[in-house]
C-alpha cells in the first residue's frame, strides 16, 4: 500500500498583521511624502499656467489695433508680417495710416476692403480672441504723411 502525504496548510497571519488598506504606506518615509506632494504641486501649477496661458494668449499691451476705428490714425510700431500698431492724432508726423474701415467680423481682408475706395492697405488680426480686419490708406494729414 502507496501512503500520499500532503505538505502541511500555510497558517493564515492572525488579524494584527495585516496592514490596514487606508493608513499611510511605511514604506515611505515623511520626507518621501513632502517630496512627492511639493513636485505634485509643481505639476499641477505648470499645467493651470499652461491653461492659463492658451485661454488668454499673449496678451501685449502696445498694440492697439483692435480699438482702432474709421478715421483714426495709426504708426505700425511692428514689423510689416507681425504688425502692432499706436495710436495717434492725425496731425502727429509718426501717423503714418488712416483707418477707412474697421471689421471686426470679418476674417479674409481682401474681402472685407475690396468695397472701400481708397483702400491701399489692410490689417487682420486676431484680437481678444476675435478676428478683425483694419482697412487703411497712407494718412495725408501728417507732415510726413508720404513718407512710406
Amino acid at each position: 500500500m502507496i501512503a500520499f502525504a500532503l505538505p502541511p496548510l500555510p497558517e493564515e497571519p492572525p488579524v494584527s498583521q495585516i496592514p490596514p488598506l487606508d493608513g499611510l504606506n511605511a514604506s515611505y518615509t515623511p520626507a518621501q511624502i513632502r517630496r512627492n506632494r511639493l513636485i505634485l504641486i509643481g505639476l499641477v501649477l505648470v499645467v493651470a499656467g499652461m491653461v492659463v496661458f492658451w485661454a488668454l494668449g499673449p496678451y501685449d499691451t502696445k498694440d492697439q489695433s483692435a480699438t482702432l476705428k474709421a478715421g483714426d490714425c495709426f504708426e505700425n510700431i511692428g514689423t510689416d508680417k507681425e504688425a502692432k500698431t499706436k495710436k495717434l492724432d492725425c496731425t502727429d508726423p509718426h501717423a503714418d495710416y488712416k483707418v477707412l474701415k474697421m471689421d471686426k467680423n470679418a476674417v479674409v481682408d481682401t474681402l472685407a476692403c475690396s468695397d472701400v475706395p481708397g483702400t491701399t492697405g489692410s490689417l487682420t488680426q486676431s484680437g481678444s480672441g476675435k478676428w478683425f480686419v483694419v482697412c487703411f490708406k497712407a494718412n495725408d494729414e501728417s507732415s510726413e504723411g508720404s513718407k512710406k
